[in-house]
């Protein structure tokens, strides 16, 4: 399965649901989509990964530098409804106190 995403706006946030796999056929994607928002000025954003079912080492680089970027913008991402595989993988790698909750620490 590829990877479906779908880009809502309100509550002063834009949210991105994604769906399918982030993997490294789909990531450039994800991260052209995190890219345009943030240099559209977004100053939340926020990654749904309610109903992603898998992401390799490509799409949590494409997570850490789209989260780099939006800190040297001032705005904050985070991430959302990661479970199972996805959620071990962000807690697996120390990514869940970055990406997860909005921690406040940057990454190295």
């Amino acid at each position: 399965m590829g990877l479906a995403l779908h880009t809502t706006r309100g509550d002063g946030r834009a949210t991105i649901a994604a769906r399918g796999s982030i993997d490294l056929h789909s990531s450039d994607e994800l991260r052209a989509r995190l890219t345009e928002l943030l240099d559209a000025g977004e100053r939340a954003v926020v990654v749904d990964l309610t109903a992603v079912d898998f992401c390799d080492s490509s799409g949590l680089n494409v997570l850490v530098r789209a989260y780099k970027h939006a800190r040297a913008q001032n705005a904050s991402l985070t991430v959302t409804g990661a479970y199972g595989r996805v959620e071990n993988v962000l807690r697996t790698t120390g990514l869940d106190r970055f990406l997860i909750g909005g921690a406040e620490e940057g990454v190295g």
